[in-house]
């Protein structure tokens, strides 16, 4: 069964759009791959980061 592909326009500023197009080209990829590239790597550190146990708040007494 084919897998089902969502379709959506972003907006992003000029500058942006020109630097992630060259950095595509640089690896020889399409803007696409690179960018769902880069989403799945930040949703996986955010996953990551909420899997994470909070760390206790250490007290520091001033003297």
């Amino acid at each position: 069964m084919p897998e089902t592909v969502v379709h959506f326009q972003i907006r992003m500023p000029p500058h942006i759009h020109e630097s992630l197009a060259s950095w595509a080209k640089d690896d020889k990829a399409s803007l696409n791959a690179l960018i769902v590239g880069l989403l799945e790597k930040a949703l996986d550190e955010h996953v990551k980061t909420d899997a994470e146990p909070a760390k206790p708040a250490t007290s520091e007494k001033a003297n």
